[in-house]
């Protein structure tokens, strides 16, 4: 533990990984520790050891001897150190250290400038290019060239901390006296090489699992991001691990604004940027013109004009002009004018005008809890376990869902669906467990469910094609496809009249040697004399099966059927027309011939015989 006395330059140096890997907020670690009767140095010295930082302070703080009692299990470090020192403290994160300081500080009101300048280098004197000078109190910075030197203008008669730091190196905190010039070389040391592997549970991914390129991208790839915020601002807030609240900020860009070029390093509660802002975290309200960016997490609520950028989790609201980007994970709403990105799961809600995109990652292991939906005027794309509900106006995919899929266009499930998909063109799903409706419909396998469309096609169900005859049509052509007891048909007859059905039909077990199916059908008549409108009327259908399974491949069909004729009634009216004989085998001709002459409705009763392949 480090004791700082004013005008006497201390240094401290902590080993610690590379800022941008290990970064965090330690004072957000949750601690258990159980102390009686013991120094106030002891227990911090505890404390240290426990969370694996260093305290730096001034020695007028803190009594090092007073004698305290401290219990608590499970708590952040933040609660802890208020119960230590008794709500008379705040602290701040800067690389490994944690800053006490005094809650009502005395300002300092003198205009005195000062200039702390010197060199950095490693423990061979050679100069560090990109070190980073930062003084804790006011967010000042300076990165090293080629030659390492620096140059610090500073403002005050009150000691000042400077931090030194260097990717790869560890960091160290100076306390000096302010002088009209002060001169400072600092030699950092070479990190120790700690290499730590992390193994868990690798599950494939799942080759038919959706995939984008977007997901391999970081905050600080992002084009916009490097056009919005300066080089120097990214460098700063990336390599130094530095933790402060702050309750207010405006900024007119990212480099103009309360917070200055150090802006990535504050959480603010409440942000305004007049045109575009960078912060570390959001925990209240950010209003943005143009855009807002920040590096790690926003709770709250998010507005800006054009874009918001998340580099990690989104808790609340975000509000864009035209798009929102997360790189984390998402839990609440999401509405923009074109585009949403969610490149982690999504607990909630996305709503656009052009396209939403979550749960990015595309691997199997991203488990979505809770409800989840999305709402487009054109795309919607959902890599993770499951969505709840996609409601767009051309196209949805997803890995699977429980719930509502609906799309002006088409609808494609790239693992099991549990509910309802609806589209005008094509549904696909690998694993049906619902009801699909289109024009088109496919599944690999139905294991409770239905596909109604004009053409359904079921790769592991129920496949038939029958040929077949009855009382009205010499000769009827069927394509059947479905579920295991459930499916549908599109049937083609031909006989004094053309026919064309669509219908349903439920089966029993067809592995077995006998079995039964009923089909329900509705169908369009046209005439093939030339002295008739081409359209005769409507006729519907109910049919019982009677089957025998001959081998393998081949069954014979048979069984009565019902019918119900309604003619066109607006059709050409014909002398002399003539009707079939009632007494034929085709005797059904006699009722389509009375009811198209007639223009009066017809019903009898029929038979049906056929092969099935």
């Amino acid at each position: 533990m480090n004791k700082l006395l004013p005008g006497i330059l201390f240094f401290f140096n902590c080993w610690l990984l590379s800022p941008q890997i290990c970064a965090q907020n330690y004072l957000e670690n949750k601690l258990s520790i159980e102390i009686t009767n013991q120094r106030t140095e002891v227990i911090m010295l505890t404390l240290e050891q426990l969370g694996g930082f260093n305290f730096s302070y001034n020695s007028q703080l803190v009594d090092p001897a007073k004698i305290i009692s401290l219990k608590e299990r499970q708590e952040s470090l933040h609660k802890i150190l208020d119960q230590l020192f008794n709500n008379e403290l705040t602290y701040k994160v800067i690389g490994s250290h944690i800053i006490l300081q005094s809650v009502n500080p005395e300002k300092d009101k003198s205009n005195t400038i000062w200039i702390l300048s010197g060199i950095i280098t490693d423990s061979k004197g050679h100069p560090l290019e990109n070190a980073i000078v930062y003084e804790i109190n006011r967010q000042t910075s300076f990165i090293t060239a080629y030659d390492g030197k620096y140059a610090l203008k500073l403002k005050g008669n009150q000691s000042i901390g400077v931090n030194f730091s260097c990717k790869g190196y560890q960091d160290t905190i100076a306390y000096i006296h302010p002088m009209n010039k002060q001169l400072l070389n600092v030699s950092l040391q070479k990190q120790i090489s700690t290499t730590q592997i992390q193994r868990s549970n690798v599950v494939p991914i799942n080759s038919k699992s959706i995939n984008w390129t977007y997901t391999n991208k970081e905050l600080k790839d992002i084009g916009v991001v490097h056009l919005i915020v300066p080089n120097e601002a990214l460098y700063v807030s990336n390599n130094l691990n530095v933790s402060e609240t702050k309750f207010a900020q405006i900024s007119f860009v990212p480099f103009w604004g309360t917070n200055y070029l150090t802006s990535g390093l504050v959480t603010n509660k409440l942000s305004l940027n007049i045109l575009a802002g960078y912060a570390a975290n959001v925990k209240g309200l950010e209003l943005g013109g143009l855009a807002n960016i920040i590096r790690q997490n926003m709770n709250g609520v998010q507005v800006s004009g054009l874009i918001n950028m998340v580099g990690q989790d989104v808790n609340g609201l975000q509000i864009a002009g035209v798009i929102n980007t997360n790189l984390g994970n998402m839990h609440g709403i999401q509405i923009s004018g074109t585009i949403n990105k969610v490149k982690g799961k999504i607990d909630g809600m996305q709503v656009s005008g052009l396209m939403n995109i979550a749960a990015a990652k595309s691997l199997d292991s991203l488990k979505t809890s809770g409800w989840n939906g999305q709402f487009s005027g054109g795309f919607n794309l959902h890599g993770g376990d499951q969505t709840n509900l996609q409601i767009s106006g051309l196209y949805n995919q997803a890995n699977s869902c429980s719930g509502l899929q609906v799309a002006g266009g088409i609808n494609i499930v790239k693992g099991t669906t549990n509910g309802l998909q609806l589209s005008s063109i094509f549904n696909h799903t690998d694993k049906l467990r619902g009801v699909q409706i289109a024009l088109i419909n496919h599944a690999d396998t139905i294991e409770n469910g239905f596909p109604i469309g004009l053409v359904n096609i079921i790769k592991n169900g129920y496949q038939k094609l029958e040929f077949s005859t009855d009382e009205s049509f010499y000769f009827n052509a069927a394509y059947k496809t479905g579920g295991k007891a459930l499916y549908s048909f599109l049937r083609l007859g031909v006989g004094k009249y053309l026919n064309a059905a669509y219908g349903i039909g439920i089966t029993s077990n067809t592995k077995r040697r006998l079995s039964a199916n009923l089909d329900l059908s509705g169908s369009a008549l046209f005439n093939t004399d030339s002295e008739y409108d081409v359209f005769a009327g409507d006729l519907y259908r109910a049919q019982l099966g009677l089957n025998y399974k001959v081998s393998k491949h081949i069954t014979l069909t048979t069984g009565p059927s019902y019918n119900f004729c309604s003619p066109n009634k607006e059709q050409n009216n014909v002398n002399n027309p003539s009707i079939s004989a009632k007494n034929s085998i085709y005797f059904g001709n006699y009722y389509l011939d009375k009811a198209i002459n007639t223009r009066k409705s017809q019903f009898w009763f029929g038979w049906q015989m056929g092969l099935r392949f």
